[in-house]
């Protein structure tokens, strides 16, 4: 989930990674770890893992002596996921920070007998576990995309799907918020739309009841796909994104010209990836950036005295490198993000909006 430095440093304001950390920096000096976060330290996700671990180590004052946060290596498995959480209570932890795979955070929540778990899987059914889900899922996306289109006066939309995860989640969500806002929604399989040649149109009318649908909202950005919203765009049709676009290169951006669609402010981000980057001389991706806000919040729970599911729920929620978050007692969040119109292989900003 690596981001395009250039086009994401490039929007850099003067913020500054300050301005997310200041309301933070009352952690006590000498206070012992609160917190425990919980990465695949070993196997096929460690470097993954350790640039989520340096993310997270820059939410730290630069003068504390001791690590705000114990790391502990869930080898990316179930069973050494729980073994984690095991030792974190055993040493009075406070709040779980992780797992990062979805498959471990059932094991995680169990293990951790009460305590709060704040999941960075975007797997939207993490919440049935009892975790909270930090991670940017489909249905924020989607909704906040959604209400931008029909502000734009978008009615009837028709969403590309298949049997991947993503697109079941995104079509779920869709159709949920669809009612709310006044839209019509309608399911275009990919797997049967022309890959090439006449017919596009006239596969998206049959599928949309007779007539081109307004906009179409397109779930992932595999090349396949990419092909597919290249042709959607020649048609004239609005094209409406998956939040992984944000990440897109300049040929996925080059090739759908016009798009909208919903992701994290990318000049909060930049400040956070311009001083990871000083520190490590890598670029982060939108995980470290996670792995970054939740040592924020931990830190801020700390300081209250609310490292609790309780302090979790505050109605104010948080700041953070991804933007505004604030948790639902479902285990839900509602993150702010940034309707972004692709022109000219860039993106800009061009309003905001709360997707849940």
């Amino acid at each position: 989930m690596t981001l395009d430095r250039r086009r994401w440093l490039g929007l850099s304001t003067a913020a500054g990674l300050a301005s997310l950390m200041s309301p933070l920096s009352t952690w006590a000096a000498d206070a012992a770890p609160r917190a425990a976060l919980l990465l695949p330290l070993t196997g096929g996700s460690a470097d993954l893992a350790l640039s989520m671990t340096r993310a997270a180590a820059l939410a730290q004052p630069a003068d504390r002596k001791q690590p705000e946060f114990l790391v502990l290596d869930t080898g990316g498995t179930a069973e050494g996921a729980a073994l984690a959480t095991g030792r974190a209570v055993a040493g009075g932890i406070g709040l779980i920070m992780g797992p990062v795979f979805a498959a471990e955070v059932g094991s995680v929540v169990t293990a951790a007998a009460g305590l709060p778990v704040l999941a960075f899987s975007n797997d939207a059914a993490v919440r049935d576990t009892g975790a909270f889900s930090l991670g940017i899922t489909a249905s924020q996306g989607v909704s906040a995309i959604l209400a931008y289109a029909r502000s734009r006066g978008i009615r009837r939309v028709a969403v590309l799907t298949d049997a991947e995860a993503w697109s079941v989640q995104s079509l779920t969500a869709a159709r949920a918020h669809a009612s709310r806002i006044g839209v019509e929604i309608f399911e275009a399989d990919i797997t049967s739309l022309p890959g090439a040649g006449e017919g596009l149109a006239g596969q998206l009318s049959t599928a949309s009841g007779g007539s081109l649908p307004d906009a179409v909202l397109a779930c992932r950005s595999d090349p396949a796909t990419i092909e597919l919203c290249g042709r959607i765009v020649e048609l004239g049709i609005q094209l409406l994104g998956p939040s992984s676009w944000s990440e897109g290169t300049g040929a996925v951006l080059g090739t759908v010209e016009g798009a909208w669609f919903a992701a994290p402010d990318p000049a909060a981000f930049a400040s956070f990836a311009q001083t990871y980057e000083a520190r490590h001389s890598s670029a982060p991706g939108l995980l470290a950036a996670l792995a970054f806000d939740a040592a924020g919040i931990a830190r801020r729970l700390d300081a209250a005295g609310r490292v609790s599911r309780d302090g979790l729920l505050a109605p104010e929620g948080f700041q953070g490198a991804l933007g505004a978050v604030r948790f639902t007692a479902d285990g839900g969040c509602a993150r702010e993000l940034a309707i972004q119109v692709v022109s000219q292989g860039t993106t800009r900003v061009v309003a905001r909006a709360t997707g849940q």
